[in-house]
């Protein structure tokens, strides 16, 4: 009996030791995992302790994308030591590479993402995941898939986990590239940084600077400068953050020695570092994130010939900018949006910002015709949040509409002019407004309230000229949105009956359609060889005007994407979909890779992504 009680104290101890352990150094809330062991000859049922699963810090989350994630330490190799019938697995290290701050409950794809596929395969694919996608549904998508915490793949040929990159190190860049800012910092606070190599750890300082945090950039390269001194970029920003701190005589003499040494291959750095006593920065190609805070810190404007070549992350920079002229902030606001990395709100918030006379104002339609332009949609949206009458406020929003389609802004305006939009009623005397609220609200993702201006305009097509035009305008929305309440008996045939258009470009039109149909698995009555034996189709066997503007890419990819999607190679499939459709998207891609990602999609249980990447597609082609 006395050995049993001491046995028991002694479990109840080393339980309470190993949980202080695991709290040592760790998030606030860690979790313990146990797990029960095989049976031992003991008086005590052996329990073996196995590895805590920390949960890491909160980030913040994109827009309906709730920060969070769970990290988990990679079992050890090591054997277990056992006392007494209790074995007890040693704390191992985290794996940085399965680090993440998204989970399947917060937008994540799920631990299990890259079970089944091939380290070699993804160390080759993931580098070339496109930057500046122009595709809102691509974006999330890779934002997704980047910021995933779960388990790298295996490396096949060894049977351990490392290959030959560092995964990680290849998600930060990508982020980068993509201008994700907020999603790079917020991963970077989760990941330690003993595991930083030379570009995390550059990644965390860019990070910080266009995130305008640049004390916190700076703690990080005075930290960092001992063991990369090195590398030009870190003296570089030594030198940055040394002017910042009105250490000028030990910034002057890094500069000074730098020159000496022959390091002149970013004359920017040197000219704006001249320009803190003083010089001209007007022709200084800022191309950085050090460049742009250098430039804030010395209280320049943002040469006004580089915005066209911006980064996405220097927009973002730039369109949050206060120093910034309003003008310019709202021109980076509405690239910014159009790539998916600035809230609509905020550019709304630069729009409404712009100052207007009360007369331009009272005249916002033909006003806005003249300037055009950021300034021109800006007035719009300012006259529509004044205006009370509803068809007042709606003839304002579809020039605003149609004014950002024909700049190739259409999705971005759509984004921002949404809140005004949606306090638009459906109501029959405003069923000319149906095609514009309509599509909009179809691009946007909010199919229940398009469907409400849908449903409006068959109610009043046989009354009204402009409602069967909205009918012919939304009807393919409908179907690939696939919203259950719209069902409608129609199809292609009677649609091509109601456009009465016989142009190749229409011809390709519903050829984009009819494979989407195929590829979200709505059927349709009309026949792929009726869409090639008509005159339009049959002209040129041998080139498709306006829709295969893109090549098709490597069948091999296309071929891999099926497998990939076939074997519930959920990762590797959003990959491949985002490769084989490019940094043009589904805009520009050719039918067959844009039937190819659908299906993909589709197959790997995303259905709502594949739909919503239908839709950009019609909306691009003209529909």
């Amino acid at each position: 009996m006395s050995a049993s009680r001491a046995s028991v104290r002694w479990i109840c101890r080393l339980s309470s030791a190993v949980a202080v352990l695991g709290l040592a150094g760790a998030p606030p809330i860690p979790a313990v995992a146990q797990e029960s062991g095989d049976p031992a000859p003991a008086v005590v049922e052996p329990m073996r302790l196995g590895p805590p699963t920390l949960l890491a810090p909160r980030g913040r989350p994109a827009p309906g994308e709730p920060g969070v994630t769970t990290v988990r330490r990679r079992t050890s190799e090591a054997p277990s030591r056992s006392v007494q019938g209790i074995e007890i697995n040693p704390l191992a290290e985290i794996d940085p590479e399965s680090i993440g701050i998204l989970d399947s409950q917060s937008g994540g794809f799920g631990r299990n993402m890259w079970r089944g596929s091939k380290r070699a395969a993804i160390e080759r694919l993931l580098p070339r995941l496109p930057g500046a996608m122009t595709s809102a549904t691509m974006r999330s998508l890779a934002r997704r898939l980047l910021l995933t915490n779960a388990p790298p793949p295996r490396q096949r040929a060894t049977g351990g986990q490392r290959g030959s990159i560092n995964l990680l190190s290849v998600r930060v860049d990508r982020l980068a590239v993509l201008g994700d800012i907020e999603g790079l910092n917020d991963l970077l606070r989760v990941v330690p940084q003993r595991h930083d190599d030379e570009a995390i750890a550059r990644a965390r300082v860019e990070g910080q600077l266009l995130g305008g945090d640049p004390s916190g950039a700076c703690r990080n390269v005075r930290s960092e400068i001992a063991e990369r001194h090195g590398t030009p970029y870190w003296r570089k920003a030594l030198v940055f953050c040394q002017i910042l701190s009105g250490e000028v005589d030990q910034a002057m003499l890094g500069v000074g020695l730098m020159r000496e040494q022959g390091i002149s291959d970013d004359p920017a750095f040197f000219s704006l570092v001249d320009a803190f006593s003083g010089g001209d920065v007007d022709q200084v190609p800022v191309a950085s994130a050090l460049h742009f805070a250098m430039l804030d810190a010395v209280g320049r404007p943002f040469p006004q010939d580089l915005l066209e070549d911006a980064s996405p992350g220097l927009l973002v920079a730039l369109a949050r900018w206060p120093g910034a002229d309003l003008a310019q902030r709202a021109a980076a606001g509405e690239r910014a949006v159009a790539l998916g990395v600035l809230e609509p709100e905020m550019l709304a918030g630069l729009y409404a910002e712009l100052a207007f006379t009360p007369e331009e104002l009272g005249n916002a339609v033909s006003v806005a015709g003249e300037r055009q332009g950021p300034a021109g949609r800006a007035l719009l949206y300012q006259a529509a949040g004044r205006q009370e009458l509803h068809s007042s406020r709606a003839e304002i929003l579809r020039a605003a509409l149609d004014s950002a389609r024909g700049d190739g802004l259409y999705q971005m305006a759509a984004r921002v002019f949404l809140p005004l939009l949606s306090a638009v009623p459906p109501r029959p005397e405003l069923v000319w407004f149906a095609e514009t609220a309509g599509r909009a609200l179809y691009a946007t993702g909010h199919y229940e309230q398009a469907g409400e201006w849908f449903t409006l305009a068959r109610q009043e097509t046989i009354l009204n000229p402009q409602a069967a035009a909205a009918v012919a305008v939304l009807w393919p929305f409908s179907r690939l949105a696939d919203v259950p309440a719209l069902a409608w008996e129609s199809d292609l045939s009677a649609w091509r009956t109601a456009r009465q258009d016989d142009s190749a470009a229409e011809h390709d039109r519903q050829a984009l359609l009819r494979g989407a149909f195929m590829a979200l698995g709505e059927q349709d009555s009309l026949s792929w060889i009726d869409l090639a034996t008509e005159p339009a189709g049959a002209a040129d066997f041998t080139a498709e005007p306006g829709i295969s503007a893109q090549p098709l890419p490597n069948a091999a990819l296309l071929y891999a994407l099926k497998e990939a999607s076939e074997m519930r190679r959920l990762g590797e499939t959003v990959l491949l979909v985002l490769l084989v459709l490019g940094e043009e998207g589904p805009a520009q891609s050719h039918p067959m890779a844009l039937n190819a990602a659908l299906s993909g999609l589709m197959q790997a249980g995303l259905e709502r992504e594949a739909r919503a990447l239908a839709i950009e597609a019609a909306i691009a082609k003209g529909i």
